[in-house]
């Protein structure tokens, strides 16, 4: 090799030779593999990932801090001022619901105006939200399920955004270190901001403390809306209207989509309950906001070094076994949990579910998209396939939850119960695993 390996700011590499005097797409100089920039995407493991990516990864940073900082803690508001669990289960159903309502409306208005508007649009509805969180907060218990309708109509929107984006920036072949890479960062940010919002809410207290926290919140989500702003606008297109009817023929045809979305289906029958119900039970133990914070930021930790792995490590070729191992760990700590439940064991319950759920969860999602791109006609019905995406997951989220709400109910909500449910959910990805095998063998099988 006799020129130097340098990067465009597409994220392209080729070896230049010495004085080159080729610039990058946006007209500025080639950056160095020695660059600190380099660096970082080596130590996320995104060096086949675009300038672009990057971009978008900010605003979905920026996103995920302000939905942490008050989310975390809604669930434990309602259990203060109802003083029963099911409200938390019915709360996020609602959320799930109204996000997949919503997407099969903003998918009409991606079509006619592209991403970064319906980006905006989910990201002033949180805005509004968290206004009236400050506003109405002693009646967040009277009115959850308004509260919760809302903010998933907020959701319908800026996730319809996230998956195009994911789509548009990611590939087969760095699609698994995209993935890994946002759910490192996610993890990070579950890592510092609940510590940081209930060392507030502590240091606060009250009524004031849960106010401050929505004020912050309420602040970084104005950042975030300016920096959709600095993504790549969408390229000129026909604007067309959405066709469901096309679609589903679309999906007919080619089954392996219609196999991703039940494998995404399955998925989310754990998924929807597990992404709020440990703090619940730990906080049933143990009531203290505090306590919960620190769960928080252990399990963040653990998350961080998960992703990490799966950003260096999982490929299209291994991912599925990986996850088959995840969900025999999950099935095994979850017994054990049912056994010995007591505090110290539910948050060793969190932490290996935050090691190995990501692994199951992330795998499933990329592998949905890696099948669903092998169907040469399906860029034509991104916002279409994106919204039956969100349909057919919150479908297995309200399962899940039904299913947990009808058992914790008739056992009188104890916690042996609950963690018993829990082991149901965790059975189903099984199916999960099955599913996602099969989608991939169809994608070959028509592509031959």
């Amino acid at each position: 090799m006799t020129g130097n390996v340098v990067e465009n700011a597409s994220g392209d590499t080729f070896e230049a030779e010495p004085g080159d005097p080729r610039e990058d797409v946006t007209g500025r100089p080639m950056r160095s593999k020695s660059s600190i920039n380099w660096k970082i995407k080596c130590i996320l493991g995104g060096t086949m990932l675009s300038r672009n990516y990057y971009l978008f990864l900010l605003v979905h940073t920026l996103f995920l801090i302000f939905t942490r900082i008050p989310a975390i803690f809604i669930n434990t508001l309602l259990m203060n001022q109802t003083g029963d669990v099911n409200s938390t289960l019915f709360y996020n159903g609602a959320i799930f619901a109204a996000c997949a309502l919503t997407m099969s409306f903003s998918a009409q208005i991606m079509h006619k105006t592209g991403c970064r508007v319906t980006a905006t649009v989910g990201i002033i509805g949180y805005n509004i939200l968290y206004l009236c969180y400050i506003l109405f907060q002693p009646y967040v218990g009277t009115y959850y399920m308004l509260f919760g309708l809302f903010n998933g109509m907020a959701d319908g929107f800026y996730y319809i955004s996230y998956g195009q984006m994911i789509l548009d920036y990611t590939d087969v072949t760095n699609r698994d270190s995209g993935m890994g890479i946002i759910s490192t960062l996610s993890a990070g940010v579950n890592l510092t901001v609940p510590f940081l919002a209930g060392s507030i809410l502590s240091a606060i207290g009250g009524v004031k403390g849960y106010v401050a926290i929505f004020i912050l919140a309420f602040a970084v989500a104005f950042l975030a809306m300016a920096a959709v702003f600095r993504l790549p606008g969408a390229p000129e297109k026909e604007k067309k209207n959405v066709r469901y009817g096309a679609f589903l023929r679309l999906m007919g045809e080619n089954r392996q989509i219609f196999y991703g979305l039940l494998g995404e289906t399955l998925k989310g029958i754990r998924e929807g309950t597990f992404m709020f119900i440990l703090n619940i039970i730990l906080y049933q133990l143990i009531k203290s906001e505090f306590l919960i914070g620190c769960n928080s930021l252990l399990t963040g930790l653990v998350s961080i070094v998960s992703f990490w792995f799966m950003s260096h490590t999982f490929r299209p070729d291994n991912r599925r076994g990986f996850m088959l191992l995840a969900v025999i760990g999950l099935t095994g700590i979850t017994i054990v949990c049912y056994w010995f439940l007591n505090p110290a064991m539910v948050i060793l319950f969190a932490v290996v579910n935050a090691f190995l759920a990501g692994m199951v969860e992330i795998s499933c999602y990329t592998t949905f998209f890696d099948v669903s791109q092998s169907v040469k006609s399906i860029e034509d019905f991104s916002p279409e396939l994106l919204a039956f995406h969100e349909i057919f997951v919150v479908a297995g989220r309200c399962i899940g939850l039904g299913a947990f709400a009808f058992i914790n109910t008739v056992s009188g909500a104890t916690l042996k119960a609950q963690i018993f449910s829990l082991l149901l959910l965790t059975l189903v990805q099984f199916g999960t695993v099955f599913m996602c095998r099969t989608a991939v063998r169809e994608a070959v099988r028509t592509a031959g």
